[in-house]
């Protein structure tokens, strides 16, 4: 049980949290808080996944132990990469005079309290996600299908449903979750539907509002009381929006685990948060370094296809309409084109969709 512990918080935080160091270096310095950097590092480290397993899925057909060791190489990459230049810029800007640690920022009784009731509710979602276990008609083939990669080290190989082998499952080749519930699983030596069921909502719930909270800092600031009021707003039409079976509220909290619900929650509010990052509300002085938000929406170009093959036309038609509008609005194709490069990723998923 120790050592399943320290490799979760390896394999998906610690890790994650150094990759995000990479692409945190080439944004401004104030914003290189401890929610950005992990966002961006899980971000990266997904599509990192997404990379190496499409090629193996389509190629070999028991190559998960191929997938597991690869992966796990890159990202031990990346990450180091992450540190390394992250100690990099942080040195040359102690050189160049510039302050590098950041003051603390001093919260009044009120702030205090917003604060402490943000944690609780989405402490009470964690509780609820493992005590109060959802199981779901999809279940049966996307937590299988992570069991039997995890048993069998056979990739879309064999029918969930019935056992039987068969050729590559098309339709899911190219949405590689199921196979990184089973990655998780050989490493921390957690059974692949304990994972799903019980341990990834765990990261994956306080994600969804790191990406919310990153969002409500280019909104609101982190000097007003409107952030935390603003998270207990989306905590509430999360708790309560199971009004229907089709909500991303009903996604997060009943079928945490699947790759369409990190899509609606994680992926499609990731996207929102970088557009508003480079193009939106806090970008009033156009000298500030953004490299590290293009790299990023980049690799969520790449990585979105990990959750479902219909993000690759949500997530195109998102960025492209936002491209449309900001460049009528601020008179410059520039924006448009330039956010046209990051969907080449998604042009590529749907193209290989068509012709494999």
């Amino acid at each position: 049980m120790v050592t399943s512990i320290i490799a979760l918080t390896v394999i998906l935080i610690a890790i994650p949290y150094c990759i995000g160091l990479l692409p945190a270096s080439f944004i401004e310095p104030e914003r290189r808080i401890p929610t950005i950097v992990y966002v961006m590092g899980f971000i990266f480290s997904i599509a990192i996944f997404e990379l190496i397993t499409v090629p193996v899925i389509i190629v070999k057909g028991d190559g998960f132990p191929l997938v597991v060791g690869l992966y796990l190489g890159v990202e031990c990459f990346f990450a180091a990469a992450g540190l390394i230049v992250y100690n990099f810029k942080a040195h040359r800007l102690k050189a160049q005079g510039a302050p590098v640690k950041k003051e603390k920022r001093e919260y009044t009784k009120d702030e205090m309290i917003l604060w402490i009731f943000v944690a609780a509710l989405v402490l009470f979602q964690m509780i609820m996600y493992v005590c109060m276990a959802s199981f779901d008609g999809d279940d049966a083939y996307y937590v299988v299908e992570a069991l039997l990669s995890n048993e069998t080290d056979t990739l879309y190989r064999i029918k969930p449903y019935t056992g039987l082998t068969t050729g590559m499952d098309l339709r899911h080749a190219l949405a590689s979750e199921p196979i990184w519930i089973a990655f998780i699983a050989r490493v921390t030596g957690i059974h692949s539907t304990v994972v799903a069921h019980s341990v990834i909502g765990l990261f994956l719930i306080p994600l969804v509002y790191f990406v919310y909270y990153n969002c409500g800092l280019l909104l609101f600031g982190r000097e007003k009381k409107s952030l935390p009021i603003f998270l207990i707003f989306v905590n509430v039409l999360y708790i309560f929006g199971n009004v229907s079976i089709y909500t991303s509220a009903t996604f997060l909290v009943t079928r945490t685990w699947q790759g369409k619900s990190m899509l609606a929650n994680l992926v499609i509010m990731s996207v929102i948060w970088l557009l508003l990052a480079i193009y939106g509300v806090d970008r009033e002085e156009e000298d500030r370094p953004e490299l590290g938000y293009w790299i990023t929406l980049f690799m969520i170009s790449i990585g979105a296809a990990f959750c479902s093959t219909s993000s690759v036309f949500l997530i195109a038609m998102l960025i492209g309409m936002y491209g449309l509008i900001m460049a009528i609005v601020k008179k410059d194709v520039q924006i448009a084109l330039r956010l046209m490069i990051t969907c080449v990723p998604l042009v590529a998923y749907g193209a290989m969709y068509l012709l494999i």
